[in-house]
């Protein structure tokens, strides 16, 4: 059964996302559920529903922080939540300083990396990029794609 962080993880997360769609034309809220079913534990969980909802939802970090979730869920949201014009090496080493943000990146690639997912990218060249952008990633992380996703990535 979840805890109450969970369940109120779940709850900031619908409003965050309502009305939101990813690059594939899905709810966004989709992409975060798939998430959080691939990790284990509450607090896990809870960021990985949230992990989105700054940089793709509706609130800013300080509604997210109103709604009192423990600090180590709220910088492991903050840490996954890349900004404007910052190099994918300096979001990847913030990510890295969280151990539950590491958890929920390498489900967020994994996910991200689904071949029915890049199969419904809007052009070869946005597959392409976001392929070359999560092969980084993983790497900036201390892995591969392939060895995240169990398989080989086209």
């Amino acid at each position: 059964m979840a805890t109450g962080d969970l369940q109120h993880a779940i709850l900031v997360a619908t409003r965050a996302y309502q009305g939101r769609t990813d690059r594939q034309g899905e709810p966004y809220v989709a992409h975060a559920i798939r998430v959080m079913l691939d990790v284990e534990g509450d607090d896990a969980r809870s960021v990985a529903i949230l992990h989105d909802v700054l940089e793709w939802g509706s609130i800013s970090l300080r509604e997210l922080l109103a709604e009192h979730f423990p600090q180590r869920i709220v910088e492991a949201v903050e840490a996954m939540t890349a900004r404007d014009d910052e190099p994918l090496e300096g979001f990847l080493e913030r990510v890295r300083r969280s151990e539950l943000a590491v958890a929920v990146k390498i489900a967020d690639l994994r996910d991200n990396a689904l071949p029915w997912r890049l199969d419904a990218m809007p052009d070869a060249a946005t597959r392409e990029r976001l392929l070359a952008q999560y092969r980084r990633s993983a790497e900036l992380l201390g892995t591969s794609l392939d060895e995240i996703c169990g398989r080989a990535v086209a």
